[in-house]
């Protein structure tokens, strides 16, 4: 599921797509945290849980995965609309299929905002569970 979110990002979010920088390719989606010195705007994600669909059967083909993804800029005027477009990808999903997996709903749980002055920057973050089916 992460590499089918991570490539839908990048297909339909310009800020989040790849660059090419002195011949190498700099992403701009990262799982946990971000390398030092990443250029901004980026976005950092994690799984919160997972939640295994079990019937009378057994286990299915069936999960719930929730995630939180920080969307992480310098300027509060770059992060706004960057994790508004996040968002809106995410809450576009439900009837797709996506990789292999095809996606039931999403539940955008909380959309929320921080500075982080550590590391001078703003930060958007969307907590979200996804319920989707893998398909063959």
């Amino acid at each position: 599921m992460e590499a089918a979110l991570r490539y839908e990002l990048e297909a339909n979010i310009e800020e989040l797509k790849p660059k090419i920088v002195n011949g190498e390719e700099i992403g701009f989606i990262f799982p946990t945290n971000a390398p030092e010195g990443a250029t901004r705007p980026y976005l950092v994600y994690a799984r919160i849980s997972t939640k295994k669909i079990k019937t009378l059967q057994g286990t299915t083909n069936k999960e719930y995965l929730s995630y939180m993804f920080s969307v992480m800029a310098t300027r509060y005027s770059e992060m706004k609309p960057l994790t508004k477009k996040v968002e809106d990808l995410l809450i576009s999903l439900p009837g797709q299929t996506i990789g292999s997996y095809y996606i039931e709903d999403i539940d955008i749980n909380n959309v929320t905002e921080q500075y982080e002055p550590e590391l001078k920057v703003n930060r958007g973050i969307i907590d979200f569970t996804i319920y989707f089916e893998e398909v063959e």
